[in-house]
């Protein structure tokens, strides 16, 4: 007997029939793991930095989507910008599909003058697919009188249940004390992720626009009131996220508004504490799609360690090379 929560996911979740059309996973914290926006980023921080990310989307279908990542990055003054690297982990579906991905990041550093810098970044990733084939429920196996699942189904076994794939990816960064702007590119070779040996399904392309200013009343305040913007988009899925983060002494929270285009998403609600080399931040989503009331929103998670926030790494940031970045960063 099938569930109507299992029917939900069902509808949800791709059922890979013979050409898979996917789209990244996205944070609703995206400030809180810059590396996986824009390469342009590693090393912005300074650091070296180290950033964990959590997040479970619709927990009341039942794992529809749980998404991890870890990060590493450092401006190195040697090579004049920064290095990076990340693990990626994303599950769908309780384990029906899965991604897991590694990523190393270069960046290198233009000094436009004392205030503004640009950053250009690139990245390479390998990736493998999993698919739990064996668990997969096509329409023609259930039975519509009894909802009940049969044994069989007139689908095509896929070739494969694992796919491995190396990516690519690149962007830019404008950035001062107060401001950034850049582009983040991801998926440049747009990589077949098709499980069937006789078909052939490309990554699209993505990118993601952001932009954000920070407004302090001088200085030396620890308070600050952040607005900021992303645009995203991949293949025919475009969304626009627009958002304010606020910061009075230790405590930041924030607010952000996610659109995609044909429908509203959610409102994200952030809360967190920044407090010496330590930044940790909690976000809920309020689901405002056809799913609020059954998806139990988002619950996201992010933890940085940033030495490069150190009252001895001050003297750093005075190097003629090295320009701040945004407190939001």
């Amino acid at each position: 007997m099938i569930h109507k929560k299992q029917l939900i996911i069902l509808s949800i979740i791709l059922t890979f029939c013979e050409i898979t059309k996917a789209q990244d996973a996205e944070f609703s914290q995206f400030l809180n793991n810059p590396l996986y926006l824009n390469a342009a980023f590693a090393g912005v921080g300074i650091g070296p930095r180290f950033i964990a990310n959590y997040k479970n989307e619709w927990p009341a279908l039942g794992h529809a989507y749980t998404t991890y990542s870890i990060s590493y990055d450092q401006d190195i003054e040697k090579i004049n910008g920064g290095i990076g690297l990340s693990a990626f982990s994303d599950q769908q579906g309780n384990g029906l599909y899965s991604n897991l991905q590694f990523t190393g990041f270069y960046s290198y550093q233009f000094k436009i003058n004392k205030n503004y810098a640009l950053k250009t970044g690139f990245s390479t990733s390998y990736s493998q697919l999993k698919i739990d084939y064996a668990n997969f429920i096509f329409t023609d196996m259930i039975d519509v009188n009894s909802v009940s699942i049969t044994n069989s189904t007139s689908e095509n076994a896929p070739a494969f249940q694992t796919k491995s794939y190396i990516d690519f990816g690149a962007g830019f960064l404008i950035y001062s004390k107060k401001i950034f702007f850049g582009l983040g590119a991801m998926h440049l070779t747009q990589p077949n992720v098709s499980f069937y040996s006789d078909k052939k399904s490309a990554l699209p392309l993505k990118l993601a626009l952001h932009f954000g200013y920070e407004f302090k009343k001088n200085k030396r305040s620890k308070s600050f009131f952040a607005p900021n913007f992303l645009l995203v988009q991949q293949g025919k899925f475009r969304q626009i996220n627009a958002g304010i983060m606020t910061g009075v002494g230790s405590l930041i929270t924030g607010v952000n508004y996610r659109y995609t285009i044909k429908n509203a998403d959610a409102v994200s609600l952030i809360f967190g504490v920044k407090k010496g080399v330590f930044k940790t931040a909690y976000s809920y989503d309020i689901t405002t799609s056809g799913l609020r009331g059954k998806s139990g929103g988002t619950h996201e998670i992010s933890i940085a360690v940033n030495l490069g926030d150190k009252k001895s790494a001050e003297k750093e940031r005075g190097l003629k090379r090295l320009t701040e970045c945004p407190d939001i960063l």
